[in-house]
């Protein structure tokens, strides 16, 4: 389409949907969002579809928001600036909860720089893997301001402490360092990344897509409980999985049997 600002394509049970404005780094424009959260609401209600994978073109995975579209407007109020800044940075937070309240699994495959949003884009999906050259980076205190909403998913995958050194630094992180932060699970060659991902994406597609949307919700809603709660939540969760689930009966059964599972992913 004219002005596509994301590609897609299909392989077996896998959707990929890939970033194409490499020339321009691939920023976070309001443009993108929209398309990337369309894009990404269509791939979530396709029946064949198990897995989603993010990936880009260029150096740049994704430069984070432009920063042409946080700068006042000729004769824009200052309300006006204020209210259109609100929609973008909204707009973006809806996309990152989207993706987190996915009934599919979403992984990121970083093949270069992620900063700010970018950055954040990578936190909000299920899995990440990377280039062994990639780096991350959340530099708002290196123009005068601060990552504040990218330090919403970030803080929610790293450790609080490894979280503000990105933020209070704005210093660049290699692949090898997000894995011991926990921004991404590994790292390998990047010629290697889509071969890679694909295995990993392929290896999910294969499970039952009924247990793992359940799974996931679960797992999201469990974390921010309390440990005594999300044991209660979890417990009636796996009661209904294990008592009521067709995949759940076929996934048992195979096992007895020493068969290859069939799943009905209902």
């Amino acid at each position: 389409m004219a002005g596509a600002r994301v590609r897609t394509d299909t392989d077996g049970a896998v959707f990929w949907v890939t970033l194409c404005q490499g020339a321009k780094r691939n920023p976070m424009s309001s443009e993108l969002i929209n398309q990337l959260a369309g894009t990404l609401d269509e791939a979530y209600g396709i029946d064949g579809i198990r897995v989603i994978v993010l990936t880009a073109e260029g150096p740049v995975f994704s430069s984070g928001h432009d920063l042409r579209e946080l700068q006042p407007k000729e004769a824009e109020s200052p309300d006006e600036f204020q209210v259109r800044v609100r929609g973008i940075l909204e707009s973006c937070a809806a996309l990152m909860q989207g993706i987190v309240a996915a009934p599919k699994p979403v992984i990121a495959s970083v093949q270069g720089t992620a900063t700010a949003a970018g950055c954040q884009l990578v936190s909000a999906c299920d899995l990440a893997i990377a280039a062994s050259d990639a780096q991350f980076c959340t530099p708002g205190v290196n123009v005068g301001a601060f990552c504040t909403t990218p330090l919403v998913g970030i803080g929610r995958n790293l450790t609080r402490k490894h979280a503000m050194e990105m933020a209070l630094t704005g210093d660049m992180f290699s692949a090898e360092e997000a894995i011991k932060f926990g921004l991404i699970n590994r790292h390998v060659p990047a010629e290697s990344l889509r071969a890679e991902t694909s295995a990993l994406a392929q290896k999910i597609a294969s499970r039952s897509a009924e247990s793992i949307r359940g799974g996931k919700a679960a797992f999201y809603r469990q974390v921010e409980m309390p440990l005594a709660d999300a044991f209660e939540y979890a417990n009636q969760v796996m009661l209904e999985g294990v008592t009521g689930s067709a995949d759940a009966e076929e996934g048992r059964r195979a096992f007895i049997e020493k068969r290859a599972p069939v799943w009905n992913n209902r």
